[in-house]
């Protein structure tokens, strides 16, 4: 007979859990012991919301489940950020936290967490945050959920939960939680295949790639080439069809290129087979240009995704996971000559300024020769201006990028960097704002365990994206620009290294280090707040959302 707390610790470990990431505090102290003791790697972070994010990022660089660890009150509210994020990210996170035992209840405990101070709808049950979600009041309710959450931890689309434990039952006796798996069995896909490819035969269409898909890249490839489709994808799809080749013809939504429009605008592709994307605000802007003539064939593993962004769009749905989808599809489309090559969206390289500012422009093209080129580092954007940079500049031949278009915190890059170089064991970079950065990060943790993580900082003085969209939208700035700040002292203070830089002609030398990176690093770029970053499509958005003045008619 063992403890509750090691019972769930061990489960864990069964289940393929390596990492953890968080907070202890004493009402969680009896689990964070054994977990200490455990095969799983606890790291201490600084923030909640933090440690989300890093095991968020974990999870999607290692396909490994991981953990997120929160004390009671602030420490499960802190993390709430960090998890809306995974829930919409598609990750495997498990956040396991302490509450207040039920007798305690509205006596006012220290940080009480219990249906007296926090709703139980949504956070202690499944609901729009957690896949499932459970305040454990008694052991006996353990075995039940060790199957529930090893069950959710198989689906390909991701999972995410939360287990809160008061350390009433975190002490109690338990017997060691071995879930009983039930065995899953996939329905034929050849029905469903059949009648896409019968959509599809013989007429012109196109690929529009998103997140979802990126597992199937192979699979993609060998479609497009063999059905001669255009390509394009959603910004967090770039590099699951390269970038570079002459099928591809740009990226969507946020940060987009000029070339999908006109695409869809002259070739009038007929239908559109979309992989894995929700076709959400910033992969289409809902553009009802882009909807094909003979609607959207839509494939996805959440029934509720086809139709929602572009209502009564949708030819055929199909759910399925879009590997094995395609693997069926492949011997049933035809075969096609080769099209024309589409028109390259290479960028002679820009002359480099000897002084001034660095036009972000420069910046990217930097990026994209010193760290995209020379190495397969996961290259992240945070929310604001870099998302807009990074997605519209950037050219990728794998699926190693990563932002978010749907929760879109700030922070998130910040920090998820940290979760993704020790996923995938190797650099990982994240391009942020210096608002983000002022914001949080987890650059201390960094240094704390030595992770290879690189943080580009955009530094022009301000909220950028806020700045450059409140005037675009005729609006007055309210209080943007932000005091001075030396990120590269920051960092140096911290323990970590850092380097500034100030004109263009230093670029290559301050990231030329970062595919062989050891340890924490950050790149202090004072960048051209001047150059307009390539947002318009969001300004545009915004303003088709607002109420409209009534034109006045004349009497």
């Amino acid at each position: 007979m063992s403890t509750a707390a090691r019972a769930v610790i061990e489960l864990l470990e069964t289940l393929g859990f390596r990492r953890a990431y968080g907070l202890t505090g004493g009402p969680i102290a009896p689990l964070c012991d054994f977990l200490g003791r455990s095969r799983i790697d606890a790291m201490h972070c600084r923030h909640e919301s933090g440690a989300a994010f890093a095991a968020l990022e974990d999870s999607l660089a290692s396909g490994q489940p991981t953990a997120v660890f929160v004390t009671t009150g602030p420490g499960v509210t802190n993390a709430l950020t960090g998890m809306c994020a995974a829930r919409w990210e598609g990750g495997r996170v498990l956040m396991i936290s302490a509450s207040t035992a039920a007798r305690e209840a509205g006596r006012r405990a220290f940080q009480e967490t219990s249906e007296v101070t926090l709703p139980s709808e949504g956070l202690f049950r499944a609901g729009a945050i957690f896949d499932d979600a459970w305040r454990v009041g008694d052991v006996s309710e353990l075995p039940a959920i060790a199957r529930t959450l090893a069950q959710g931890l198989r689906r390909p689309q991701g999972w995410v939960g939360h287990l809160s434990l008061p350390i009433s039952v975190q002490t109690a006796q338990c017997d060691a939680l071995e879930p009983k798996l039930v065995e899953w069995i996939e329905p034929s896909l050849d029905v469903a295949a059949e009648s896409c490819a019968e959509l599809l035969r013989g007429r012109d269409f196109a690929i529009w790639a998103g997140f979802g898909a990126r597992s199937a890249a192979g699979e993609i490839a060998q479609l497009a080439e063999r059905t001669g489709a255009a390509v394009m994808c959603s910004p967090r799809g770039k590099g699951i069809f390269p970038e570079d080749h002459p099928q591809f013809v740009g990226v969507t939504g946020f940060g987009s290129h000029s070339g999908v429009k006109e695409y869809v605008s002259s070739a009038h592709p007929e239908r559109i087979l979309v992989l894995g994307s929700r076709l959400g605000e910033f992969t289409s802007f809902w553009d009802p240009d882009l909807v094909p003539r003979g609607g959207f064939v839509h494939v996805d593993l959440d029934p509720r995704v086809p139709d929602a962004a572009f209502p009564g769009s949708t030819a055929l749905a199909v759910r399925a996971e879009i590997g094995a989808f395609l693997r069926a599809l492949l011997g049933r489309v035809d075969t096609r000559a080769a099209r024309p090559a589409f028109a390259s969206r290479s960028v002679p390289p820009r002359p480099l300024r000897t002084s001034g500012p660095v036009r972000p422009s420069a910046l990217l093209d930097a990026v994209q020769r010193c760290v995209v080129d020379r190495c397969d580092a996961i290259i992240f954007t945070e929310a604001g201006n870099a998302f807009a940079w990074g997605s519209h500049g950037l050219r990728f031949p794998k699926p190693r990028y990563r932002t978010s278009t749907g929760w879109g915190s700030m922070g998130h890059a910040t920090c998820g960097v940290i979760g993704a170089a020790k996923g995938r064991g190797g650099p990982a970079v994240a391009l942020v704002g210096d608002g983000a950065m002022l914001m949080q990060s987890e650059l201390s943790t960094a240094v704390q365990y030595g992770i290879p993580a690189a943080w580009i900082v955009l530094n022009d003085g301000a909220y950028g994206m806020i700045e450059q969209g409140m005037r675009a939208l005729g609006l007055r700035p309210l209080e943007t620009a932000l005091p001075p700040t030396d990120f590269a002292a920051l960092a140096r203070a911290l323990g970590a290294d850092g380097v500034r830089v100030e004109r263009e002609d230093q670029l290559d030398a301050a990231l030329t280090p970062i595919p062989q990176l050891r340890r924490p690093l950050v790149v202090d770029v004072r960048i051209d707040a001047n150059e307009p970053a390539p947002f318009l499509r969001r300004i545009e958005s915004l303003i088709s959302q607002t109420v409209q003045p009534r034109q006045e008619v004349e009497s």
